[in-house]
């Protein structure tokens, strides 16, 4: 049993363009019938469903096909590690974003107590533009170690 490539689309919400793209890069890799058409099977929507997990997480389009291989593979040590490095870092840097999100609710929340009043938002500008300026600084040094560490992790 399998699915065409609108059937993979209605199930996964996953665009032809991007299906198409995801089997060029040899992210997902189809099955074709004799006319050519794609064919995706349970272990091809699975990965799709995977994928879907991986982008909302904000893994990388390298880290999702290093990913993807990896559960391809025969389960082993350099397999583990790779995997483990790659899972360790997007924890870090989720518990950042999540860190800097809640910041940024805080902020919200008490812009919205100034709202009604112009002299309280006057009387705190000094201090709501410090907030603001600490929470960018901690978004690009976030920013900053994503980068630096987004290749590390490369199936070899």
């Amino acid at each position: 049993m399998g699915w065409t490539i609108k059937q993979t689309i209605e199930k996964t919400g996953i665009s032809a363009d991007t299906l198409r793209y995801y089997d060029k890069e040899g992210i997902v890799s189809p099955k074709r019938h004799e006319n050519g058409y794609r064919h995706y099977d349970d272990n091809d929507i699975a990965s799709l469903k995977n994928i879907i997990v991986m982008k909302y997480a904000h893994f990388s389009l390298a880290e999702i096909k290093t990913m993807e291989k990896l559960f391809t593979r025969e389960p082993g040590a350099n397999c583990n590690e790779i995997c483990k490095g790659i899972l360790n870092s997007k924890v870090t840097k989720l518990r950042n974003a999540i860190c800097n999100y809640q910041k940024i609710v805080t902020l919200m929340e008490e812009l919205l107590l100034m709202i009604d009043s112009t002299d309280s938002y006057l009387a705190n500008e000094e201090q709501i533009d410090r907030f603001i300026n600490q929470i960018f600084d901690d978004i690009r040094s976030d920013n900053l170690f994503s980068l630096a560490s987004s290749n590390r992790n490369e199936v070899p």
